[in-house]
């Protein structure tokens, strides 16, 4: 299973909306506006996704080594696919871990994979290297079960695995029809609420 790009495109889509809606876009001057919408157009004709970019194949690697050297785990050969799609991303409140960066004078746009499993495992202890934490959002923690190599979704409450997926790209096409408010009932093919855990 892939991402489907479909919904890829509708949260590019969103974000493009978002961004010029905002008071930072209408704060712009004429010049930077036409530099920025010029650049957007650019992304979208040369097929790419505005505001929705996946990762350089250097950021990937820098992850690759820093989740071996700082986490002492090997990432998922599917998760680093995945990023050369997407590199995370934020909407109503579920958010996809990005990679980790090598930028010294700016900030990441988002939560990054190996700093926030670092966080997570400090404040839970026992998830430490049993769980990679792959995403959250106000319910739930997207997760790889280290030990049995399954894509999970663990409570946010309890901790406990609550329902698992086939692949990684099932479990993101699932975060991001949660962060577009897709409801799996409406004809896709991917469930929003997957089978539980036995």
């Amino acid at each position: 299973m892939h991402l489907k790009t479909e919904l890829l495109r509708e949260l590019s889509d969103l974000f493009v909306g978002d961004l010029r809606v905002s008071q930072y876009y209408h704060q712009l001057s004429p010049e930077d506006r036409t530099t920025l919408e010029n650049r957007l157009a650019g992304d979208a004709a040369r097929g790419n996704r505005p505001l929705v970019p996946g990762a350089l194949p250097e950021d990937i690697e820098r992850t690759e080594l820093a989740a071996h050297d700082e986490l002492g785990i090997d990432l998922p050969t599917e998760l680093l696919d995945i990023f050369a799609e997407v590199d995370g991303f934020s909407e109503n409140g579920v958010s996809l871990y990005g990679t980790d960066q090598d930028l010294p004078d700016e900030q990441t746009y988002g939560p990054t994979i190996v700093t926030e499993n670092l966080s997570l495992w400090s404040v839970m202890p026992e998830t430490a290297e049993k769980y990679l934490f792959i995403g959250d959002s106000d319910l739930w923690y997207f997760a790889f079960d280290l030990e049995s190599k399954q894509f999970v979704v663990l409570s946010r409450s309890t901790l406990e695995p609550v329902h698992s997926f086939g692949s990684a790209a099932e479990m993101i096409n699932d975060m991001l029809m949660q962060a577009l408010r897709i409801n799996s009932e409406e004809g896709n093919d991917s469930p929003s609420v997957p089978n539980s855990i036995r």
